[in-house]
């Protein structure tokens, strides 16, 4: 029996590194490091990991199309322009509740 090869795809360490998600347009994963209000992006077909500071605590990703991605986070759900990063509030989800915030999820067509 032949041995696996395994190696390590990103040497970023995540405080709390949750909710990987794959998009096959694109063939990239992404995944959040939820403490510390970061989206992760890497190719995988190899590349640097880009990092992408979102200001708050994020841990849920679906693809919208070419241009969106709808992003859960602390204070609700996000529509997040693939160019340019720019967040914007879609829907708040108990925004009123400091204590609520989204957690690990997979988004299936």
């Amino acid at each position: 029996m032949s041995e696996p090869i395994v190696s390590v795809f990103s040497d970023h360490v995540c405080q709390l590194g949750e909710g990987p998600s794959y998009d096959p347009a694109t063939d990239t994963l992404y995944w959040f490091d939820i403490v510390n209000g970061q989206l992760l992006e890497k190719p995988l077909s190899g590349g640097a990991v880009k990092i992408h500071e979102l200001g708050q605590m994020a841990s849920a990703i679906a693809v919208v199309d070419d241009k969106r991605q709808l992003i859960a986070t602390e204070t609700g759900l996000h529509v997040r322009d693939v160019a340019t990063g720019k967040m914007t509030l879609h829907t708040a989800i108990e925004a009123d509740n400091p204590t609520t915030r989204s957690n690990d999820s997979r988004v299936h067509p």
